[in-house]
């Protein structure tokens, strides 16, 4: 994920690990954790300040899909999760941010207990405090894998 403000240079890569706990014929609801890497700096005070640190923490996922044919869908993602983070993230910020994501997706079904999916992703990375709040937000390329055991 790339930022879209000029004065966020950071760069944010994101593993979501999920699972299936609902679903009907065009809904799915999912659970999981998000593991988050941004690195880089941010404008903070009128100075350039480094924010790289490293997050873990629970995720929850919707995704609204519409099948085209057999094997290909479209979709749309919907995520949030409470991250928290290695050390307060970005400069200025806490140790704890809410993560929000949302896109469409293209799935390709392999079979009925296997696919893949790439779409393109909208990321708001937020602490919630009115107060102090040194959010920002980013876009870029997601690619999935998803199988049942």
């Amino acid at each position: 994920m790339i930022p879209h403000e000029i004065d966020r240079k950071l760069d944010t890569g994101s593993l979501h690990i999920f699972e299936k706990i609902s679903e009907t014929e065009t809904r799915s609801v999912y659970r999981g954790i998000t593991i988050t890497r941004p690195q880089g700096n941010i404008t903070f005070e009128h100075q350039t300040q480094e924010s790289s640190a490293v997050g873990i923490g629970p995720v929850y996922m919707v995704r609204n899909e519409k099948y085209r044919s057999g094997k290909l869908s479209l979709a749309v993602d919907m995520s949030g999760g409470f991250i928290v983070y290695d050390k307060k993230f970005p400069a200025g910020g806490q140790f704890y941010d809410f993560m929000w994501r949302i896109g469409p997706q293209a799935i390709y079904k392999f079979s009925e207990n296997s696919s893949v999916n790439i779409g393109f992703m909208l990321m708001h990375v937020s602490n919630g405090l009115r107060t102090h709040n040194p959010s920002y937000n980013a876009h870029g390329a997601s690619v999935g894998f998803a199988t049942n055991f």
